[in-house]
This record gives C-alpha cells, structure tokens and sequence, in this order.
C-alpha cells in the first residue's frame, strides 16, 4: 500500500473535509474489494492486483517525473486528475493484469492518465495505446499541448489523434479491429457516453475491458451495462468497469 503515502497531506486534508466517503474508502481498503473485483475481472489474483497499485510508486524515474511536473498544475490554477489517486491506479492495474496488445482511450488533456497507462504497457512489454483528444486548451497549461506530461521515453508506444471522437472515433475502431480495452475519459453526458460505448463495444474481444472514469455522474455506465446484459461490472472510486 506504498501508493496511499504518495501526496499524503492532501489525501489527509481530503478525508477531513469529507469524513464519510472517507470512511467508506478504508473500508474498501481493508477489505480489498477493489481489488478483488479487479482480480475477477482479469483473471489474476488479488495479490498480483495490489503489487501492480504499488509499482508506479516503485518506479523512480517516473515518480520523480510527476513530482517534477505536478507544480504545474498549483501554479497555474488548472484543474486536473491527481497524480497519485487511486482511480487512476485502478486503471493502471487493470491494464497490467490484462497485458492487452491494443487500447484505445478518449479524451487526454493533461495526460496524467495516458502516462499511467502507457507505463503499464511498458511493465507488459507490449502493447500499444491510441488516444483521442479534442485539443480543448482551457484544460491546459498556458504553453502546453495535450499529454505534456506523458515521459517522452514512454511515447513509443503511444499515437495520440487530436480530433473530435464524434467524427474519428468510428473511423478509428474500423481501422484497427479488436480492442482488448476501451477507456472513455472525453465528454462527461450521458448522450456522448452512450455514443462512444456503442461504438467501441461491438469491437471489445470477449474477456476485454470497457473503462469509463466519471462513471457516476450520470446514467450512462449503469444503463450501458444493464443493456448489454453484462455479468461483471461495477463503479470504483467514480469509475466503471465493465468486463465483456
């Protein structure tokens, strides 16, 4: 549990502002219940589970990366992902557990989560990541362009298309056939949701992974997986896991 050390003063200063959900999250910690829907859904064990949540926290030159960029964000005010939070761990397991050959993901800004990603694939050895990003620049450092943060040393095995999913995503599905992951992490309502999840998930191989963060802010994760009749899904720290 190296991770919940990482910008501990504000996970401290967090769980004292909301006690409750704080309360609930170490619950789930206790009992390993992320974990162990994860495991389920990948096919590993929950111990394999909890040491991929730790191994960013292991790997120095990326923590230092972050920790060297992360004062970017103070400093200009921009509001973006935590760089050590567990959502975002959550989908770096998850890729570290399915050794997927493709993902495809929607909506990059910063690239906090595509940096996970992308050294989840590195861990694996294999695999490549195909991200979609509008170009929208009020989620950007002044002077920077989507996914400044991502390593450059992880790059190789990252193509990032900078248009809207609503025209390339359908395109991008054909060209490249069966997904082992689709993340949705681009516009946040329920019409835009639905759209991308149907597109992606006739092209999701059976055992693959359909991610969508902010799952809870409206119907749309939920309604998905009623719809498709899926057996194993659920929300964790606000994002959806959907197992097809």
């Amino acid at each position: 549990m190296k991770w919940l050390f990482l910008n501990a003063k504000e996970r401290i200063r967090f769980a004292s502002r909301y006690p409750a959900y704080a309360l609930r999250s170490l619950l789930r910690e206790i009992t390993l219940s992320d974990e162990r829907f994860l495991a389920a859904a990948t096919g590993v064990a929950t111990r394999d589970i909890r040491r991929f949540l730790d191994e960013p926290s292991e790997t120095p030159r990326f923590l230092e990366h972050l920790q060297n960029n992360g004062g970017t964000f103070q400093a200009t005010s921009i509001s973006s992902a935590d760089l050590y939070a567990k959502k975002v761990l959550l989908q770096y397991a998850a890729i570290r557990a399915l050794r997927p050959e493709l993902v495809v993901e929607t909506g990059v800004a910063n690239g906090v989560s595509s940096s996970y990603l992308l050294l989840a694939l590195r861990h694996n050895g294999k695999g490549m990541l195909h991200s979609i990003e509008v170009g929208d620049s009020s989620y950007l450092p002044p002077g920077c362009s989507p996914g400044w943060i991502v390593p450059d040393e992880l790059r190789g095995r990252w193509t990032l298309h900078l248009s809207d999913a609503r025209d390339l995503l359908p395109e991008l599905l054909r060209q490249l056939g069966e997904l082992d992951v689709f993340i949705h992490d681009s516009l946040h309502t329920d019409e835009h949701m639905h759209f991308e999840f149907a597109q992606a998930y006739p092209h999701l191989r059976d055992g693959g992974l359909l991610i969508a963060d902010d799952a809870s802010w409206n119907r749309a994760f939920p309604d998905f997986v009623q719809q498709v009749g899926a057996p194993m899904a659920q929300i964790l720290h606000g994002v959806g896991f959907l197992r097809k």
